[in-house]
């Protein structure tokens, strides 16, 4: 057997797996995804929070969430009435400007500590960072917490006792 016979199977599946792993910015979740810049100017002029969305191209749950989470009505109302939506690839290198500072991707990762993909970040009008949440989230979850934050009840009242209070009941991990 030649090695070009090996070699160019192998070299097709990770082709293929490039191009795949390349898309991922590019499922169709529905959303308006503004860039980290003019996200904060609006914030500033309307009130709105924003929403990062921290991922790499690799994460099997970040294309999760863009492929059943982000594409829910409910998702999509609290996104459009309370948020301004913005991805960043923790791995790339574009340039980003967060509150007047221009990072790499990677390097804003670095500062946001965003060590876990996907990881939602919430910046009030300001700039200012109000909590991060890791991790894959169901619509009939993420819809509550995103309606948590902009409410600012955090600090208030726990999310799961908002959530009970919007009669519904999360399963809690006993130690």
């Amino acid at each position: 057997m030649k090695i070009s016979q090996i070699i160019a199977p192998f070299l097709l599946i990770l082709l293929c797996s490039a191009l795949v792993f390349s898309q991922e910015s590019n499922i169709k979740s529905g959303v308006e995804w503004q860039s980290l810049e003019e996200a904060q100017k609006e914030a500033k002029e309307t009130g709105k929070k924003v929403l990062i969305f921290g991922y790499a191209d690799w994460c099997t749950y970040c294309r999760k969430m863009r492929k059943e989470t982000y594409p829910e009505k409910n998702v999509q109302e609290v996104l459009d009435k309370d948020y301004i939506p913005v991805q960043i690839n923790g791995e790339s290198e574009e340039e980003i400007v967060f509150n007047g500072k221009t990072y790499k991707s990677y390097e804003l990762a670095k500062y946001l500590r965003l060590t876990s993909y996907p990881t939602h970040y919430f910046l009030n009008s300001d700039g200012k960072i109000i909590g991060a949440q890791p991790g894959f989230l169901p619509a009939d979850v993420f819809s509550p917490l995103m309606s948590y934050i902009s409410e600012d009840l955090f600090g208030e009242i726990s999310f799961l006792d908002y959530m009970e209070k919007k009669g519904i009941k999360l399963e809690q991990d006993q130690d």
